[in-house]
């Protein structure tokens, strides 16, 4: 059925090229009058049209989607007496170059995950420890992937709370207790935290705290209970595995059922009835004629054209991918909104995080582990974050964007890494290279593949100098 549709997208489209080939008449000499076959041509190209804008907006919800099932199948075979939705998936450990599930690990921070269904669990509460010593986050997204919540070093300064979820719809009075409220912005809803680990000796510390952040419904806390009563979730039962989909018309009958329990933003309102006129988006039905569907098919293969473009154009700085401000918020730029979401998933909003990329040098040439280059930030120029944050460099095999197996068996570079020195002058040098440049301290040096490699420059906590771009990375130099 696909490749039949394919082919007839594939007519509709010279067809559809033809006519725009054709000189247009004048505005004012509009038609009130068109054959059916007409009819069915302008009903045709306007869905297709239709359809390459909501695959991009809808892609979020897609991938969100995805997400949940993944964790119900993690969670059901890790506790399969327990509800899924609600508990904690745990990785205990940091990232190695034997992790090929995420591709960019952080080997900054020890992750969990969970995910909410407001709608069928109702409120939910959040308890975190006090955490003095190191920055830590309990990030809420909606089923978007937009942050609407963080818990942690920034909101909490580090103190012991409680925070109560609330559905979008809830209408009840809050109940007695609680002063930290937030509602909802979706009935979905995924939970990430992230704890920093200073190195594998800090693991424990770090998995005890894990242990101290608690989800649990309201009911339940209300009766000194943790946890959450089972649910029927059948809809996130996969009969095949979401990420192996191709077929355009399974992602859109995911992203109908999906953002129709999850409503979108009033800002959307005008596009997703425009999308629904052609069987796309919250709550409706996909088309069963056949040209229509060809048609659906099309837009979307003109979707990923859009987006594997906008990707490959994403604005380069000093060799670094510019961040986009609008990472984790709401926008009505869906286009880089399903950028950020296929290249960084669930990333955090600027003031909490920001991520540079490095795929080239300064020059703007692919950087190579056959040659040395070097990251120099003078003694004023150091990555500015907040004290109670940090910042890092982590390398990765640009052909995977996996981390990179080498003797020493060190992926990241940080300021308190052991063994970094800086210069006389004040300033820091980071080298990176296959091989240890003989002019460099062992502990600047931070191993790269035999092939070409890119870094990522993770900045926790970021200034408003770094939010703002008054403060970006120089360029990485090739040494020799």
């Amino acid at each position: 059925m696909w490749l039949q549709n394919f082919s007839l997208a594939v007519v509709l489209a010279l067809t559809v090229t033809k006519a725009v080939a054709e000189p247009p008449p004048r505005i004012e000499d509009f038609r009130s009058t068109l054959s059916r076959a007409e009819l069915e041509d302008a009903h045709a190209a306007r869905t297709r049209s239709l359809a390459s804008e909501a695959y991009l907006w809808g892609l979020p919800a897609f991938l969100h989607f995805r997400q949940t099932t993944e964790i119900k199948h993690a969670r059901r075979m890790m506790a399969p007496d327990e509800e899924p939705f609600g508990g904690w998936v745990l990785l205990r450990d940091l990232a190695t170059p034997q992790d090929k599930n995420n591709v960019m690990p952080n080997v900054d921070t020890l992750y969990g995950a969970s995910y909410l269904l407001l709608d069928k669990q109702g409120p939910a509460v959040v308890s975190v420890p006090a955490v003095k010593n190191r920055y830590y986050s309990v990030a809420f997204h909606d089923a978007y992937f937009n942050t609407f919540a963080v818990v942690g070093t920034r909101t909490t300064n580090g103190d012991a709370a409680t925070v109560l979820i609330l559905p979008p719809d809830w209408k009840a009075a809050v109940p007695q207790g609680f002063t930290n409220v937030v509602r909802a912005p979706t009935n979905s809803v995924a939970v990430f935290q992230r704890i920093f680990t200073r190195d594998e000796a800090d693991v424990p510390a770090v998995r005890k705290i894990q242990n101290e952040i608690r989800l649990s419904s309201l009911a339940r806390w209300q009766s000194g209970e943790l946890g959450f009563a089972k649910v029927e979730t059948p809809e996130f039962d996969a009969v095949v595995p979401i990420r192996e989909t191709r077929d355009p018309f399974a992602f859109f009958e995911i992203v109908n059922r999906h953002t129709c329990s999850n409503r979108p933003a009033s800002d959307y309102l005008a596009l997703v009835t425009a999308f629904e006129q052609v069987g796309l988006g919250p709550c409706a039905s996909l088309p069963s004629v056949d040209r229509l569907r060809a048609a659906i098919g099309y837009g979307a293969a003109e979707a990923r054209l859009a987006l594997d473009a906008a990707i490959a154009t994403r604005a380069v700085r000093n060799g670094w991918i510019v961040p986009d401000k609008a990472t984790g918020r709401a926008s009505p730029d869906y286009l880089n909104r399903a950028v950020v979401q296929i290249t960084q998933i669930a990333s955090f909003s600027s003031d909490e995080a920001m991520y540079f990329v490095g795929r080239s040098d300064e020059r703007g040439l692919p950087l190579h582990g056959q040659s040395t280059y070097t990251l120099t930030f003078a003694s004023d120029e150091l990555p500015p974050v907040d004290p109670r944050a940090f910042w890092s460099v982590t390398m990765y095999d640009a052909a995977t964007n996996l981390l990179v197996q080498n003797p020493i068996q060190r992926y990241i570079l940080r300021p308190t890494t052991p063994g970094l020195e800086k210069s006389p002058d004040g300033s820091l040098t980071l080298y990176f290279s296959n091989e240890l440049p003989g002019a460099a301290p062992r502990g600047n040096w931070l191993p790269a593949p035999v092939g070409e490699f890119i870094v990522v420059l993770r900045t926790y906590l970021p200034s408003e100098a770094i939010q703002t771009g008054s403060w970006f990375p120089p360029g990485i130099k090739l040494m020799r």
